[in-house]
């Protein structure tokens, strides 16, 4: 199979082409769904639009062997069936509009326009979805003049009024009959499974929710499947035990941290004291620097005196604090001799993010305290 590229511009994210012709590859977003990908010669194909198809490198303009993922294809038009499929039961069966779907490479969402529905209602829509893909309709795809296609009355959601020239149906008998132009299976059955896998509430009227559908749910249950079997193994306990072990887990490492803080608390008294013993005092001040425990850190700052400059750090991470020092104006002057360094704050607080050794930090802080 081959294809004409027509125009190549190199663009931030690739190159852009035009081909001839211009539609064998779907566009992302149109119906709602994810587009096509594949290759152009031994070029992959990044994203499409109406217009243009992004590719990773440059193209002559001339012919090309193509290929399309249909994998991908398959797996987007499971989801987006499963989709008509969950639509259609919600307005037939609980009186819930769809007002918007989006498609993306995890997952697909679906909004229905309340903020009231329950679990009851969720679990019971799940499970209706997926008795009618275990029924093996057999869907109808089929094309009508706009004319005639706009006096079908009882369409779950009415042709919109840009839609012009032909109009193609997706119907599955009995459930949905609607238009579209996007991918579908031929039958239920090729949907295999469907799953909620979470919902919230949006825009304070409606609820949106999470779905996967088709391999996605199978490789999803068989990820839980894993992570459930190694939680059993970390905790030595059946699956029904996991969230009491998981809450119990978490009851002990709040004890812990609580302790750990009581113990900081108490250390940061003794290192406070050994701190301002060692630190050698430089034009009224006295610089103390701890680059060990956050936890520490914060309990140590409670015991600095007025004429002390606290600078603690972890990693790239760093914090200043006096009570009679100017730190905003440090900071601006630690900017300039590093421009790497980032930061800001008051004067009697500040925060600085970059790649400085202590020694390094020590010595511009002492240059600082002695110009000034």
């Amino acid at each position: 199979m081959k294809i004409l590229v027509t125009d190549c511009q190199k663009s931030k994210d690739g190159y852009l082409i035009k081909t001839t012709p211009k539609d064998i590859f779907y566009p992302d977003g149109k119906g709602g769904q994810l587009g096509d990908r594949g290759t152009i010669d031994n070029s992959q194909v990044l994203s499409v639009n109406e217009e243009n198809i992004l590719v990773d490198r440059e193209l002559q303009c001339k012919e090309y062997e193509y290929s399309i993922d249909y994998g991908r294809r398959e797996d987007i038009a499971c989801q987006h069936t499963a989709q008509h499929l969950f639509s259609a039961l919600a307005y037939h069966n609980y009186h819930l509009n769809t007002v918007g779907f989006r498609m993306t490479p995890d997952y697909s969402t679906v909004d229905l326009d309340s903020n009231e529905i329950t679990e009851e209602t969720i679990n019971s829509l799940e499970k209706e979805v997926n008795k009618v893909i275990r029924k093996g309709i057999q869907l109808k795809i089929f094309t009508m003049k706009n004319e005639e296609a706009r006096k079908i009355e009882g369409l779950r959601r009415a042709i919109k009024e840009k839609v012009t020239g032909d109009v193609r149906f997706v119907e599955i008998p009995d459930i949905d009959l609607g238009a579209c132009a996007g991918f579908h299976v031929k039958n239920t059955k090729d949907i295999q499974l469907f799953k909620i896998i979470n919902h919230e509430k949006i825009k304070g009227n409606y609820i949106r929710f999470y779905f996967i559908a088709g391999n996605r749910a199978f490789e999803d249950y068989l990820y839980k499947h894993r992570m459930t079997k190694e939680l059993c193994q970390s905790f030595s306990c059946k699956d029904y035990e996991i969230m009491d072990m998981i809450e119990k887990s978490l009851d002990e490492r709040k004890k812990v941290e609580s302790e750990f803080k009581n113990l900081a608390s108490h250390y940061s008294e003794l290192l406070a004291e050994k701190l301002l013993k060692e630190c050698e005092k430089i034009s009224n001040y006295q610089p103390i620097f701890y680059f060990e425990d956050k936890t520490v850190a914060q309990f140590l700052i409670k015991q600095m005196k007025d004429d002390n400059i606290l600078i603690t750090g972890n990693g790239d991470s760093f914090s200043i604090i006096s009570n009679s020092f100017n730190c905003k104006e440090f900071i601006k002057y630690l900017m300039d001799k590093k421009p790497d360094i980032k930061g800001g704050g008051n004067q009697v607080k500040g925060n600085f993010k970059g790649k400085i050794s202590e020694q390094e930090l020590k010595d511009i802080l002492t240059e600082y305290l002695c110009s000034n």
